[in-house]
């Protein structure tokens, strides 16, 4: 089963990606910021992260970097969804190393399609 987890402090918008994700036949995880998310990279078994980019506590671009630093979980695909469409958050989240952005509010057929994207990706990646 694959499992992706939900990185954001808006309940509501995690909840609708969870539903949606569950209906794909995904096993969701939820976070509601970087801290947290990290905690639960200790203790789950993750296959793709999507996070919001601004968070409490620790945000999705630092969240980011503490993944990409750390062996464990530096190959795990990372989506942003985020309410800003600012170019110079798109261009920060890229240096870091996310494999995508996507803008709220972000349509349901374009989450499951990039969430598939990035697992086939990573699949390749890994049979390479």
């Amino acid at each position: 089963m694959t499992t992706i987890m939900i990185v954001d402090d808006y309940i509501p918008s995690h909840r609708l990606m969870s539903f949606v994700l569950e209906q794909y036949g995904y096993t969701v995880v939820t976070a509601i910021d970087g801290v947290q998310a990290l905690r639960h990279l200790d203790s789950y078994a993750v296959d793709l992260v999507v996070t919001d980019l601004t968070m409490p506590r620790m945000d999705g671009i630092e969240l980011v970097r503490e993944m990409r630093a750390n062996e464990r979980f530096s190959g795990i695909p990372v989506i942003i969804v985020t309410g800003s469409v600012e170019e110079r958050d798109a261009v920060k989240a890229a240096g870091v190393g996310v494999n995508a952005f996507l803008t709220k509010p972000v349509d349901s057929d374009d989450l499951i399609h990039e969430v598939e994207r990035q697992l086939q990706r990573e699949a390749l990646r890994r049979t390479a």
